[in-house]
């Protein structure tokens, strides 16, 4: 009869709502379409509901379990089983075994499900906390570095000092010693940017690495091997200026192939040495045309250290016209450097103001 009735009120295109604890209208849901089961979760534990809805899955009925733990006579419960057909006690066996199952796996699924939530939470928290270690190591270095090329410049200062009493008095103890003092600090800067783990000690350099001029922070490529020499070639862009071996710091990275073959290259079809030291009479000369600002000032520094150390009063910095910003970052520089007394525009003669003229102290 509920099957029947059922059936008719579902062609008739009624939407009902029914619950029963016969299997007969459980399995209407695979025979006929337009049907479908659901069941609300009990739990024979407790004796209570737990009032979560399952589709898809039809409910056992669990009447004569649930009789029994409410102290139902034995007898009757007895009498109860033995006029239940077999496979109908089976069959809610079966489904009771199913919603069980099918809570488990719920179970598992949701702490699957936390735990992966867990495993995300983890993973972004490592890479917040890498990131921030970057940044801090990173600032670290910056914080080391300045500091080093601030005892750096301050030991140039000195030396330059020095070199000025040197002009009056002829003395030349009191320069030894500050160029021993500058030579000392460099020494330990070294050391200290060694064992950042992105430089390498000089001793291990060869023509082609790449190395960084610390006290100025610019890089180049070596063109010759540092080992026992206290001066070196470096290209800086497509100029070459020679530099104090105790001022570079190899960096971890190779030049490049491209770096390599030019340097190749240059040795097949002989090398252009830089200039030699000049001499009191000879003006010193270097060309910055076609490099950074920061080049530029490195190649510059280079040729005022040279030439205050071989008493030179003159240097001509060849920076050319082009849009005037490459001229006027150096003669900023010039105004704020220990060794300039003064400097100018050079005359149509020496090449208008595409040269800056410098006057040494």
């Amino acid at each position: 009869m509920a099957h029947a009735l059922l059936v008719h009120l579902a062609s008739r295109g009624f939407t009902v709502v029914a619950t029963t604890h016969y299997n007969a209208l459980k399995a209407l849901a695979q025979s006929h379409p337009g049907f479908a089961n659901a069941s609300v979760e009990f739990n024979i534990a407790t004796l209570a509901p737990t009032y979560r809805l399952i589709l898809g899955m039809p409910g056992g009925s669990s009447a004569i379990d649930i009789a029994g733990r409410l102290g139902m006579d034995e007898a009757i419960l007895d009498e109860s089983v033995r006029l239940v057909d077999g496979r109908e006690r089976a069959l809610e066996r079966l489904m009771e075994e199913l919603q069980e199952t099918r809570r488990k796996l719920d179970e598992d699924a949701r702490r699957t499900a936390e735990l992966l939530a867990e495993a995300e939470t983890a993973a972004r928290l490592q890479k917040e906390l890498a990131t921030r270690l970057a940044a801090t190591e990173q600032e670290s270095r910056k914080t080391v570095r300045k500091k080093i090329t601030d005892e750096i410049l301050k030991a140039r200062a000195e030396v330059q000092s020095v070199i000025e009493e040197i002009k009056t008095d002829k003395r030349l103890s009191k320069a030894r010693e500050a160029k021993e003092r500058l030579a000392a600090i460099e020494q330990a800067m070294r050391a200290s940017l060694g064992r950042s783990g992105d430089y390498r000690p000089v001793s291990e350099l060869q023509a082609g690495d790449r190395v960084e001029v610390v006290s100025r922070g610019a890089m180049g490529v070596l063109l010759e091997d540092p080992s026992g020499k206290k001066r070196v070639r470096i290209r800086m862009g497509e100029a070459e200026v020679s530099v104090a071996v105790l001022d570079l710091a190899g960096l971890a990275e190779g030049a490049g192939e491209e770096v390599s073959q030019g340097i190749r290259e240059k040795k097949a079809v002989g090398a252009r040495h830089a200039d030699p030291l000049p001499t009191q009479e000879t003006p010193a000369v270097v060309d910055v045309r076609g490099q950074t600002a920061e080049e530029a000032q490195e190649a510059a520094v280079a040729c005022l250290d040279r030439s205050a150390l071989a008493g030179v009063q003159t240097v001509r910095i060849i920076h050319g016209h082009g849009t005037g910003r490459l001229k006027q970052a150096l003669r900023d520089y010039l105004k704020t450097s220990p060794y300039v007394a003064s400097f100018r525009p050079g005359a149509r003669a020496e090449g208008g103001d595409g040269v800056t003229v410098v006057n040494l102290k």
